[in-house]
């Protein structure tokens, strides 16, 4: 009896001893960072990046550590921000104005949405501002709720101006204009009136509004990003705690109505999915995969979440098909927002990795910095192809776009990892054609209000 006992004795110890060296090991690996630092020139590199206007959202209520321990650490005087940057850039003097504008980070990156004729910018407010003084929560949810959306004018970008700001419902995430500029699609928190759509008045006013519940499988489980079809027919939407695609048929009925209707059953399409985008001829539905719901437990699928994903969606209604995924490539950590290129060739992906960690854990891969992936798209038969990826310096970069020309990049970065910053970054980047594409860091910069999040070019 005591030999057994002696025995299971052992077997415990061992179990445990070869637990904590696992745990070790798997700790050591994670100093391991499989991502270099792309190079910075000694001297910046010119760049032209093209276009109208670049807009900047910027939410100052929070650092990107807050995602992780609820500490905010609030400037005084320094609140959110619209950026408006006058374009075609002139890095040496560029043409900056600002203009106060609510909104949060605490969404995918589609807060901001754009006229066809680039005057007028809509912004939804996602979360809203702290009381004065309120430094820490005691979780992040715990920020006030959101409901405005608001209206601003950029006919003259050197002074932007609020037209309106309008409260339409609960935590107003996403937001998406229609082809024509007619319509507005808001995703809601409010149940039963989950998809918001407005009609535009001819001023660009906010106009009649239209509540719809979006069921999914019975439920209403994180309906978000609802994003136009360049038709202007159909919605896509991701659904089902950010795991599938739903599609909806959208059409204009007697009365000045407006109808929304399923088409088709929604798609399985990945595990922790972003907002998704069309192609240009809107034959692929294109979305990025974060693959933060791998595990039961929360905090560890924010500190051992694997390499995300961009997935190509085929979308062809005309055909009678049902939508089906196409291709799928592995990229880097968090990929959270994307753009494509103005000719559907490349797609960029700024990877947040694991920058989101607080200070107090002293090292853990993707922590340290951030990344972005490049990947060549064939528009024809949807196939993805990842080519490289590249490091680079800052906190929770969420969003990036090409310019007009698709000859560069920008990218926003939330913060450094400094105490209380009170700037964020857009960073330029060079896109080099060629057999094999590449980017290039220009080592070009401009500082903006803290908190950078969304980045929307106006062509």
């Amino acid at each position: 009896m005591k030999l057994i006992k002696i025995k299971k004795l052992k077997t415990v110890l061992l179990a445990a001893i070869g637990l904590i060296l696992a745990i070790a090991i798997y700790g050591l690996l994670q100093l391991i960072e499989p991502v270099a630092i792309a190079k910075t020139p000694q001297s910046p590199l010119p760049v032209t990046f093209t276009g109208d206007k670049l807009l900047i959202a910027s939410d100052a209520d929070m650092v990107a550590t807050a995602y992780a321990d609820a500490k905010l650490d609030r400037v005084a005087g320094i609140e959110d921000t619209l950026t408006v940057l006058d374009l075609p850039l002139d890095s040496n003097n560029p043409q900056i104005s600002a203009i106060e504008v609510s909104n949060s980070v605490m969404s995918w990156p589609q807060i901001i949405a754009t006229s066809p004729d680039g005057q007028k910018a809509y912004i939804v407010e996602v979360r809203s501002r702290p009381e004065d003084g309120v430094q820490e929560l005691e979780t992040i949810d715990d920020m006030p709720e959101g409901k405005y959306l608001t209206v601003v004018d950029l006919a003259n970008p050197a002074q932007p101006k609020i037209i309106e700001s309008v409260a339409v419902g609960s935590n107003p995430e996403h937001i998406s204009i229609s082809p024509d500029g007619k319509l507005l699609a808001v995703n809601l928190q409010d149940q039963g009136k989950e998809l918001l759509i407005v009609r535009l008045q001819p001023d660009g006013k906010l106009g009649k509004r239209f509540y719809f519940p979006m069921l999914s499988n019975g439920t209403r489980m994180d309906n978000q990003t609802a994003i136009w079809h360049p038709s202007g027919k159909y919605l896509a939407m991701t659904q089902d705690q950010n795991s599938r695609i739903g599609f909806y048929n959208v059409t204009e009925i007697p009365n000045d109505e407006i109808q929304v209707k399923p088409f088709g059953q929604p798609l399985e399409v990945g595990n922790h999915l972003s907002h998704p985008k069309f192609t240009s001829d809107g034959r692929f539905l294109l979305v990025c995969d974060l693959k933060w719901s791998t595990r039961s437990q929360p905090l560890l699928n924010f500190l051992m979440n694997p390499t995300g994903e961009t997935i190509s969606i085929r979308f062809e209604p005309e055909s009678g098909k049902s939508p089906a995924i196409a291709s799928r490539v592995e990229i880097g950590l968090s990929p959270e927002g994307f753009a494509l290129s103005p000719d559907d060739s490349l797609i960029a992906t700024v990877n947040m990795r694991r920058t989101y960690l607080p200070n107090y854990i002293p090292a853990w891969r993707g922590k340290s910095y951030s990344s972005l992936s490049l990947v060549k798209f064939d528009s024809q038969s949807g196939k993805l192809t990842n080519i490289d990826e590249y490091g680079f310096e800052g906190l929770l970069p969420e969003q990036v776009t090409f310019d007009a020309e698709g000859k560069s990049l920008a990218v926003v970065i939330f913060n450094y990892r400094e105490p209380s910053p009170k700037t964020g970054t857009v960073e330029f980047w060079n896109v080099v054609s060629g057999d094999k594409p590449r980017l290039e860091r220009t080592g070009s910069k401009i500082d903006v209000v803290r908190g950078a999040h969304d980045i929307v070019l106006v062509p």
